[in-house]
């Protein structure tokens, strides 16, 4: 029994010597994990986990403010531990609320519009080995939980009010607001020095996240989750027969081939672009298919045609719906961006047309 409780006062020595390079593994295996566990959920279950993980990372938070603040001295061995654990429960707990919001936010867009989300995600990284004394890592740890709960209420809010839109955003940020600031009197009453003395930089911190995030938002950089492109081709034909879409395409190239669509065009022939978008039950909301075509020699995307239709959430395999294009159909690089009526990119459909005078070999599937 002793050499038992001597391994383990010796593993918790350990972890305590090395817990700032154990908090980034933590946080990086809670990333990892997520990403491969929440591919495979539902969103109900999602939803719940989410919550538990905010209620962990505050919970975890409180602990280590205590702690730190009325039994830094402590012989007791709880205590011991509690200092050692309960850093580390709050990096799992907000690596997993990130690794979480990230898959939604990537899933939910193009790279070329989540890019931003991920690139803070690399500075979180970066910060959670650089901010090593307890009050700077007092400042990073209330500045991350206040962007993950940020993250994750502009996610649900949507889900439970079945809309998006510029209101439901300033919403979301007022309510993410609120909790932080009940949040941090919480901290203030439990140590009213310590939050005293970081308090310049807990405001700087949580003032900077909201002009950053709302600041990507009006631009178009954050993603209109829960809005997910789940399928989307070019095709020659569509018709909708009962509740299919028989479609005519060119053959399909392999799964890992990731270049853009070739559409060999016979001049005079429509295109249609068919896509499939998932939304959430009882959501609905306009989605429009926006057609560009590139301009080699002005070196710019010119819009060809924006075509709306209006999506009602439930359908796993994604509501779907198509849009065709006519006349002058110039060879080249095109793109069919999925947005929003407010112009957030869903996800993107990118082809190259080519002009032939009579059509090469086509398939006909049933969607």
């Amino acid at each position: 029994m002793t050499q038992h409780i001597g391994t383990f006062g010796r593993l918790l020595l350990w972890i305590e010597k090395n817990q700032r390079h154990l908090s980034s593994l933590v946080f990086i295996a809670a990333f990892i994990l997520d990403i491969i566990a929440f591919s495979f959920l539902e969103l109900s279950y999602i939803n719940i986990i989410f919550v538990v993980y905010l209620l962990v990372a505050a919970l975890g938070t409180i602990v280590t403010l205590v702690v730190h603040s009325r039994f830094q001295e402590s012989p007791y061995r709880a205590t011991k531990i509690l200092t050692v654990l309960a850093p580390l429960a709050t990096q799992f707990a907000i690596g997993s609320l990130l690794s979480g919001c990230l898959i939604f936010y990537t899933k939910s867009s193009t790279l070329s519009v989540s890019w931003p989300f991920i690139f803070l995600i690399a500075l979180v990284f970066l910060g959670n080995e650089y901010f090593r004394s307890y009050r700077a890592h007092l400042i990073f740890q209330t500045t991350l939980f206040f962007f993950a709960l940020y993250s994750y209420i502009i996610f649900a809010l949507p889900l439970y009010v079945g809309a998006l839109g510029p209101e439901i955003f300033l919403a979301s940020t007022l309510l993410s607001v609120l909790i932080f600031l009940i949040f941090l009197r919480l901290l203030w009453r439990i140590s009213k020095q310590r939050v005293q003395e970081t308090k310049k930089g807990i405001l700087g911190g949580f003032s900077a996240t909201v002009v950053v995030v709302v600041t990507a938002y009006f631009t178009g950089l954050v993603p209109p989750i829960p809005l997910t492109l789940q399928d989307g081709a070019i095709y020659h034909s569509v018709e909708r027969r009962g509740g299919d879409y028989v479609v005519t395409g060119e053959i399909r190239t392999p799964w890992w081939d990731v270049s853009p669509q070739v559409i060999q065009h016979v001049a005079g022939s429509p295109l249609h672009a068919y896509s499939a978008v998932f939304a959430p039950g009882a959501f609905q909301t306009s989605v429009v298919h926006h057609w560009e075509y590139y301009n080699e020699g002005k070196g710019v995307w010119e819009t060809r045609a924006r075509v709306p239709y209006t999506l009602s959430g439930g359908r796993s395999g994604g509501y779907r719906g198509y849009s065709t294009i006519t006349g002058v159909i110039s060879e080249g690089r095109w793109r069919v961006s999925v947005e929003t009526a407010k112009g957030q990119v869903i996800g993107r459909i990118s082809f190259v047309v080519t002009s032939v005078k009579t059509a090469g070999p086509r398939i006909q599937e049933t969607l």
